[in-house]
């Protein structure tokens, strides 16, 4: 069987103010004859996308090889999706080399883009990718230009049809697939080029969205309930706990590459701030009212104070002059805390290297998904961390 990745469902590309994607179906988004999602739609979706847009780029992706058109819908997450600005869908591979019928597929893609806008931000972008000639893909032994081939052409201009009447949604014609000689080249060019083209359609929709405000940082950047984030903290099971130096190492980074004097991951209850690992000069537990990382869960994004003694907020910290923080997710988006550096002397507000700050929260996020015990996994995280 050839592989597939099996790695955790999020791609990260460097730089601030993220745009997040999250990339569902079957066919090329499963990802074939690559290991990690990195290799795959994902990674080259995310990094040609930051590329464009000069910001971040979250890249999540929902796959499953044995989806069909028809029961689509039933495969996405059963979770929030407002926080996404872009969702795209590839899927009809397996129908196209079905002949499934077209009034079927109007039908049941009908279906899918309808529930995919009823748990989406009124603002995200829907992009449905076309289906490349099933002759194209070696192994299934498809005629070019055979009936299969125009099968999936029939069902593409379906897809235009439908989609033209649909003003978020926008329909992108599959790549050409690069020539190659090998398995190992053709996998790689293949999602290249897929990711490639996607950002090139994703790039100008989440640029003129945050021109105009009408971006889902609104939607993922709102006040999240105390209940919401409590529950979430109980469920990983770390209030309290013991040291772990996999969180030590991370916050030592912290402070080391950032040249601060204190570093801290924290967690922000309904009325604690209880450090679950602290370098230098940060304390294990601090008074909520004290605390600058519950200002900095309040958003999505990160929290500088150049000066807290100039600050109003913050006048109770004689012993803080500068902060840093950036909030730390679970995969459902709560925030439960924040990755924080803070020093003696004020900077100034370019004090920090917030794509550096934000690198090390995702790291410590990848750390959140390990179970303590799971020696493989927690392997594969330091090193990871350690290439950066």
């Amino acid at each position: 069987m050839r592989p597939r990745p099996d790695d955790d469902p999020h791609v990260h590309a460097p730089g601030v103010d993220p745009d997040r994607v999250l990339v569902f179906g079957n066919g090329p988004a499963v990802g074939w004859g690559v290991r990690c999602h990195d290799l795959a739609i994902p990674g080259h979706l995310a990094r040609r996308l930051s590329t464009l847009t000069g910001r971040g780029a979250d890249v999540d992706v929902v796959a499953d090889p044995d989806m069909t058109i028809e029961h689509a819908a039933d495969h996405l997450p059963d979770r929030e999706l407002c926080g996404y600005d872009v969702v795209v869908v590839v899927v009809g591979m397996s129908d196209a080399l079905t002949l499934l019928p077209a009034h079927k597929w109007r039908r049941s893609l009908s279906h899918l883009l309808d529930a995919v806008e009823q748990v989406t931000s009124p603002t995200a972008s829907i992009i449905v990718a076309g289906i490349q000639p099933p002759s194209s893909v070696s192994g299934f032994g498809a005629v070019p230009g055979g009936l299969v081939d125009r099968h999936a052409a029939l069902l593409n201009e379906t897809t235009r049809a439908l989609c033209a009447t649909r003003p978020t949604t926008h329909v992108m014609p599959a790549p050409a697939m690069p020539d190659a000689t090998d398995a190992l080249s053709r996998d790689a060019g293949r999602y290249q080029a897929w990711g490639s083209a996607l950002a090139e359609v994703a790039a100008p929709l989440v640029d003129s969205a945050l021109a105009d405000g009408r971006s889902a940082r609104a939607s993922r950047h709102a006040p999240q309930s105390d209940e919401r984030r409590v529950e979430a903290i109980r469920a990983l099971g770390l209030l309290d706990s013991p040291a772990e130096k996999r969180f030590d190492d991370i916050v030592d980074r912290a402070r080391i590459l950032l040249g601060t004097q204190g570093a801290s991951f924290s967690l922000i209850t309904d009325d604690r701030h209880w450090n679950k690992a602290v370098s230098g000069s940060s304390r294990i537990e601090l008074p909520l009212a004290d605390s600058f990382c519950a200002h900095t869960i309040r958003s999505g994004r990160p929290l500088v104070v150049p000066d807290a003694w100039r600050d109003d907020r913050f006048v109770s910290h004689p012993a803080i002059r500068f902060y840093a923080g950036h909030p730390i997710e679970t995969d459902d988006g709560v925030r439960i805390g924040a990755l924080c550096v803070v020093d003696a002397e004020p900077r100034g507000s370019e004090g920090v290297d917030l794509v550096l700050l934000r690198e090390l929260a995702l790291a410590v996020q990848r750390e959140l998904r390990i179970r303590p015990g799971d020696d493989s996994d927690a392997s594969d995280a330091a090193g990871r961390l350690a290439a950066r």
